[in-house]
């Protein structure tokens, strides 16, 4: 998890739509993303190519009838977030997107909506038992808890639904034991995902309102009543609905591709060939052709060496500041 991260978020964590008269230069250009390297590599799915960036890819040349699909992952929709030059805005910028997909009445196929607890909102052994033993309403008939070394999950609708609801255990799927990481998670398809980005209202309010809409953890009433949608929310469901509509201004939590793996990245895949050159090149000519590379900068590494910077600077500063 990204360190920064300390606040409760709602967030965009997939996006796949598809164009049957856009180029995918086009959707490039819609994205805003025309100033990063793109890659040529094979598609999927009946597709023949794809171009690739990040966890974005965008897949075409498949039957005359498919024509292309916009694919992005969960890290994809922070590398829209952090390099998109449709605004300066992280809330603007998915704004400006979804318009555009509603404008040229481009079909959106999949758009997962996240809610992350990390200040303890939400328990998942509860959230597991109370799924078991049937004390929540839902307008889906399936459910499904799986209890793994990653951690607890609890599906509420079907793998083929049009809203699929999913909460899991984040911070042990990463097993990251000292940190409290609950998501939980609205898969929507089709119409369903159309009708969630043409809602006029701040990320958290909306997605309140459709969790709210399809389920709910609930406890015994007082009095007791044959109709368990009137029965009271439990307190834990509460509080997370409550504190979802709060989330009203979106804040990106930022790319995950960090310092740490860029060090992986060079001195475990690329190590062997950086030290070749070296030895017979020498370390100042290496440096030299580094800094002179045909190839363009890419603003993924960029982002990694602009907080690494702040990150040594605000090392400085507290030296004299004190903790």
């Amino acid at each position: 998890m990204d360190s920064r991260v300390a606040e409760n978020l709602v967030l965009y964590d997939w996006l796949s739509f598809t164009s049957k008269v856009h180029s995918p230069e086009d959707l490039i250009a819609a994205l805003g993303l025309t100033h990063v390297p793109w890659t040529e590599t094979k598609g999927a799915r009946g597709y023949r190519d794809r171009k690739y960036f990040s966890c974005i890819s965008i897949h075409y040349n498949g039957r005359a009838d498919m024509g292309v699909w916009v694919e992005m992952s969960g890290q994809g929709c922070r590398t829209f977030e952090t390099l998109s030059t449709l605004s300066k805005d992280d809330k603007e910028r998915w704004v400006k997107l979804f318009s555009f997909i509603s404008s040229q009445g481009l079909k959106i196929t999949r758009l997962d909506v996240a809610y992350d607890d990390h200040t303890g909102i939400l328990d998942m052994g509860a959230i597991a038992q109370d799924t078991q033993t049937g004390m929540y309403i839902s307008r889906s008939t399936y459910w499904e808890t799986i209890l793994s070394s990653k951690g607890s999950t609890v599906y509420i609708g079907s793998p083929q639904s049009k809203v699929l609801i999913r909460i899991y255990d984040k911070a042990a799927e990463r097993g990251a034991v000292d940190q409290h990481w609950i998501r939980v998670e609205l898969q929507l398809r089709d119409d369903r995902a159309s009708q969630f980005s043409k809602i006029d209202l701040p990320i958290g309010q909306a997605f309140a309102g459709v969790l709210l809409n399809y389920l709910r953890y609930i406890q015994v009433p007082d009095v007791f009543d044959q109709n368990k949608w009137r029965w009271p929310m439990t307190d834990y469901w509460c509080n997370l609905i409550s504190d979802a509509e709060k989330i009203s201004i979106y804040q990106a939590p930022g790319m995950e591709y960090n310092e740490e793996r860029c060090r992986r990245f060079v001195v475990n895949q690329a190590g062997n060939a950086i030290d070749a050159c070296i030895q017979m090149y020498g370390l100042e000519e290496f440096a030299n052709m580094i800094k002179n590379r045909e190839t363009a900068p890419n603003p993924k590494y960029e982002e990694i060496v602009k907080r690494h910077r702040f990150e040594v600077l605000a090392a400085r500063v507290m030296k004299y500041f004190g903790n």
